[in-house]
């Protein structure tokens, strides 16, 4: 059974006349009349009365008329709200960040955009894991932008000619722990402590994360472990806090802490990690949504862009 025979059905209904249906409906008057011919095979009853004029709905044809109609509604309707989502998924900018940074940095900076750009339907992502997945995912646009914590001297990638980049601000991580029983730091990282020092923070490569190129770089010579591991930072305070181990925070969610004496400093200032928040795009993702984001945050970051 085919949409456009209940379609017939209702026009020959309205009219009663073959003719002026088929004329209705653009097609010959031969095949029209095939085509109702055909739908009333698949109902097995005549719908039609074609002994008088103009042509009347049989007891069966009048049965069927309201599934008809219903059938066809529901269809409309259907395609309806398909159309429209079709239309708002056109329009709607697909991003991929960590967790930490989807809770607290995307909804004061997407507010900020606000003025700026027509966007207004969004998507955000956070499973991707790996840097090269994330990218992986930009690249294949399953997604338009990657917006992520990024150490100065560490890029996460430098090939402009397949990612274009800006600078959207700036975040300070600071290495916090629990105190113990006098106040005191448990670990002080510049004392270079002995032992297994347990961390919040996944030691696994490739992570978009740049706490671990961190405890690298600056204290390749200490043992960590990883006892917990979670990109949330509410989550990785809490468990800090709790005395499960060392983690790097973002500076704004400790603060309080510090203050009244629940979390304190496991190395002094100058060893915060001092990161950029960036934001991808492929260049290859030409769709004018992207296109025009991505102007609007060119305009606001003229000076801050670090790639083309």
């Amino acid at each position: 059974m085919e949409l456009k025979w209940l379609e017939d059905f209702l026009a020959l209904c309205a009219t009663g006349n073959f003719r002026i249906a088929a004329e209705q409906r653009c097609v010959s008057q031969p095949a029209f009349s095939r085509r109702i011919q055909s739908l009333e095979n698949w109902v097995e009853a005549r719908l039609f009365d074609r002994s008088v004029q103009p042509a009347q709905l049989t007891e069966a044809g009048r049965l069927f008329h309201p599934v008809a109609q219903g059938i066809l509604d529901q269809a409309n309707a259907g395609k309806s709200e398909i159309q429209i989502l079709l239309r708002e998924d056109k329009e709607r900018i697909r991003f991929t960040t960590l967790t930490t940074l989807a809770q607290v940095f995307l909804p004061v900076w997407l507010k900020s955009m606000q003025p700026f750009t027509n966007a207004s339907q969004f998507t955000v992502k956070t499973e991707y894991e790996t840097i090269a997945n994330y990218f992986a995912a930009v690249e294949n646009c399953s997604v338009d932008f990657f917006i992520c914590y990024e150490d100065p001297n560490n890029k996460l990638y430098e090939d402009h000619s397949v990612f274009s980049s800006l600078k959207l601000a700036e975040e300070t991580l600071v290495p916090v722990i629990s105190p113990d029983e006098k106040g005191a730091p448990r670990w002080w990282l510049p004392d270079r402590p002995k032992g297994v020092i347990p961390c919040l923070h996944t030691l696994v490569p490739n992570t978009p994360s740049p706490v671990r190129y961190h405890m690298q770089n600056k204290y390749a010579d200490l043992a960590f472990k990883s006892v917990y591991e979670s990109s949330i930072a509410p989550t990785l305070k809490a468990m800090a806090i709790e005395g499960f181990g060392l983690a790097w925070i973002p500076s704004a969610h400790v603060e309080d802490d510090l203050k009244n004496g629940r979390l304190v400093r496991a190395a002094d200032p100058q060893d915060d990690i001092f990161v950029d928040i960036n934001i991808y795009r492929c260049t290859k993702n030409t769709e004018p949504r992207v296109e025009n984001f991505w102007q609007a945050l060119l305009d606001q970051h003229p000076v801050t862009g670090v790639s083309p």
